[in-house]
């Protein structure tokens, strides 16, 4: 008896061993595999370091392209079945796959679009839109839950959600150039802009909790400053004026000056001013997916192949977070993500004459 307990035991941790071998072979790790469904060539590619798929589905010069984040999975091929649906000259598909959830994509032979922009009655069952409607002063409130707006009204910001709205003020006079200013999460770091030329306090304002804090200087900093990026919730500026770069601590509540430094692939890098300059260095998060406006139109961007999203007069990109992008037509602002479409967010005819650092938001 006892041997066969023995030979139970050790059974099973070779075949824990040997799934863990599989899995450090096979998961977390950059591939690109070919396979055919119903026709299509499909090419499913996974990049590690950003943790996502990109799927190009290709037929009759045609190509559908996919991205999705995600954790990566032993098996491959993940797309099992695609369905078509078609009207007139429009050709839509939808993958199938039991690992990731897709959506249809468009096509007219011409232009690739999403599905909410397409004609065929059959894909209206993707197209959900849950609105709460409110209002707030001169603005017009229409969005989703979860949302937390600032909106900048000159001398402070408007916070704005489902469930309460304040206004903080941070400002004497109006300010109609909030030009220095960075949010990281949920976080808005506002220099004090009641001073000219140089400063020495920055605003912390929590846009989730309307938390407002001060983080004093000892060095005087000039307007003419840049934000580099952030690490460990700490935040680097470069002060182009006074050739110095300086770490904003906001868990310690500090400001000191350091050398110049660059973060790259997690590791700093020592660099000069006049390289920092010259090459205009950074650490600004990257996004995942890309959004481009050309011509008033809003794209997202996969593999170089452009996927058209509205079909609005698109005047800026306000928030990119990677699978929602939020975005200005004129006075308004709207949201896109797969899931609920299109949706009118906010409105404000102040956004006609002013949209520079007016917006932000946090989910």
């Amino acid at each position: 008896m006892r041997k066969k307990i023995k030979l139970i035991v050790l059974l099973l941790i070779l075949l824990l061993g040997f799934t863990t071998f599989l899995f450090i072979i096979y998961s977390q790790k950059d591939y690109e595999t070919n396979y055919n469904v119903r026709g299509y060539k499909i090419i499913e590619k996974y990049d590690k370091n950003k943790s996502y798929y990109v799927f190009l589905i290709a037929k009759n010069n045609i190509t559908y392209p996919y991205i999705i984040e995600n954790k990566s999975f032993i098996k491959r091929d993940l797309i099992t079945d695609i369905k078509i649906y078609n009207k007139e000259n429009e050709e839509c598909i939808m993958p199938i796959s039991d690992k990731l959830k897709f959506y249809p994509l468009c096509s007219d032979g011409d232009n690739m679009y999403t599905h909410n922009l397409s004609n065929v009655e059959t894909l209206y069952e993707y197209q959900k839109y849950q609105n709460v409607d409110t209002s707030f002063n001169d603005t017009k409130i229409n969005f989703l839950n979860n949302l937390y707006f600032a909106i900048y009204d000159y001398q402070g910001f408007n916070l704005i959600n489902t469930k309460d709205n304040k206004n903080i003020k941070l400002f004497q006079n109006d300010v109609y150039n909030l030009n220095l200013i960075y949010q990281m999460q949920d976080n808005l770091i506002i220099p004090d802009y009641n001073e000219n030329h140089y400063f020495k306090k920055f605003n912390i304002l929590n846009i989730k909790t309307g938390k407002l804090k001060e983080i004093k200087s000892d060095f005087s900093i000039s307007f003419n400053s840049v934000f580099l990026g952030d690490y460990k919730n700490k935040i680097y500026l470069l002060d182009q004026k006074e050739e110095a770069e300086y770490e904003i601590d906001l868990k310690k509540e500090i400001i000191k000056k350091v050398d110049f430094k660059i973060l790259q692939n997690n590791k700093w890098v020592k660099k000069t001013y006049k390289q920092i300059i010259k090459d205009n260095l950074n650490f600004l998060t990257q996004n995942k997916i890309d959004y481009e406006v050309i011509d008033n139109t809003l794209y997202k961007k996969i593999e170089n192949i452009l996927v058209k999203i509205s079909n609005l007069n698109v005047t800026k990109i306000i928030y990119n977070a990677n699978d929602t992008i939020y975005y200005l037509s004129e006075m308004n602002l709207y949201m896109y993500n797969e899931i609920y479409g299109e949706v009118l967010l906010l409105s404000n005819f102040e956004w006609n004459f002013n949209n520079n650092n007016i917006i932000f938001l946090s989910e």
